[in-house]
C-alpha cells in the first residue's frame, strides 16, 4: 500500500502534465484549420482574366481565374494554409507579363472555394489535378507545355501531382515541407512525443493521410523534369530544408533566399526573384 501511495504519488502529476502538455498541442494545432476567408480581388492589371469554376473528382467546387496564354505555355498555382489565390499574385504577374497562361485559384476549404476543411496537401491533390486538366484543355495552351507551381501546403499537392502525371512539363515548389508528418508536428517537437502526439490530434481527427503525403520522395519520381525549389533563410525547420536542398542537389534548381521567411519572396528579393521564377519558367517550358 505505501509503495502504492508513492508510485501515485510520482506518476499521477507526471500523468497530469503529458495530458495538459498534449491537450495544449492539440489546441494549438486545431487554429491552423481555422482562419479568415477574404474575397478576391482582382488586380486592375488583370484585364483579361476570366472567372473559372472547376469541379474536383470528390465534388468540391472551386473557384479562380484564368489568364490566357500568348507562348502556348501556362501555370497551374496553388497557395498555401490560411490564404488564397490572392497571395500568389506577385508570381502570376510575372509569369502572365512574359507571356504564359496562369490558373489562379482557391484551394479547398479556402477562399470563393468549396470544401469543409483544408488536408495540408492530402485532398488538395484532387484540387491540383482539376486545375491542370482546365488548363491543358485551352485552347491558348500546347498541353504539353503546362507547369505547376506550389506554396507550402500547395507545393506538397503539386509535388505529389507531378510525380505520378509525367504530363505536368515542370515544377516549381515555394517553402516545401519534406513531409506532411513533420509539417504538422515540428514546431511541437520541445516536449517529444507528448505534444508532437497532441499536435496530430486534429489531423487523425479529419481523416488526413499524413504518411501519403511525402514531398522529399515525390521529388525523386519528378526528375529529369525541370524542377525549381525556393525557400527563405528565415523559415522555420531549417534543418528539414538543408535535408531536402542536399536530397535534390543532383537534380533539381534550389535557391535559399537570404533573410526570407515562408513565403512573400517578392519583397525581400524584388529583381531577383521575378527574374529567376521568369527564367526558369521560359526555359523549363520552351517549344
Amino acid at each position: 500500500m505505501r509503495w502504492g501511495r508513492v508510485l501515485g504519488v510520482l506518476v499521477l502529476p507526471c500523468v497530469l502534465l503529458a495530458l495538459a502538455l498534449g491537450g495544449r498541442a492539440a489546441w494549438r494545432s486545431e487554429q491552423y484549420f481555422h482562419y479568415p476567408k477574404p474575397a478576391p480581388v482582382l488586380p486592375a492589371d488583370f484585364g483579361d482574366a476570366r472567372e473559372v469554376t472547376l469541379r474536383t473528382d470528390d465534388g468540391v467546387e472551386l473557384r479562380g481565374w484564368y489568364l490566357p496564354s500568348r507562348n502556348k505555355a501556362a501555370w497551374v498555382l496553388a497557395h498555401g494554409l490560411s490564404q488564397t489565390r490572392m497571395d500568389l499574385i506577385p508570381e502570376a504577374r510575372v509569369l502572365h507579363d512574359g507571356g504564359h497562361g496562369v490558373l489562379l485559384f482557391d484551394l479547398r476549404a479556402h477562399g470563393q472555394s468549396g470544401g469543409e476543411t483544408s488536408t495540408w496537401g492530402d485532398k488538395e491533390r484532387q484540387d491540383v489535378r482539376a486545375a491542370l486538366a482546365y488548363v491543358r484543355a485551352q485552347p491558348d495552351v500546347d498541353p504539353a507545355r503546362v507547369g505547376a507551381l506550389g506554396f507550402s501546403i500547395g507545393s506538397a499537392a503539386v509535388a505529389e501531382v507531378a510525380a505520378k502525371d509525367p504530363q505536368v512539363a515542370a515544377v516549381v515548389l515555394l517553402s516545401p515541407f519534406n513531409t506532411l508528418w513533420l509539417a504538422a508536428a515540428y514546431d511541437f517537437r520541445r516536449f517529444g512525443v507528448v505534444s508532437q502526439t497532441g499536435a496530430l490530434i486534429p489531423f487523425w481527427r479529419r481523416g488526413i493521410a499524413l504518411d501519403e503525403v511525402r514531398t522529399i520522395d515525390a521529388v525523386d519520381r519528378i526528375q529529369p523534369r525541370p524542377l525549381f525549389i525556393v525557400a527563405g533563410t528565415e523559415e522555420s525547420g531549417q534543418p528539414l530544408l538543408d535535408e531536402l536542398f542536399t536530397h535534390v542537389a543532383g537534380y533539381a534548381q534550389t535557391w535559399r533566399i537570404p533573410g526570407a521567411s515562408h513565403g512573400n519572396f517578392t519583397a525581400t528579393a524584388p529583381q531577383e526573384y521575378p527574374r529567376r521564377l521568369l527564367e526558369f519558367a521560359d526555359t523549363a517550358l520552351k517549344r
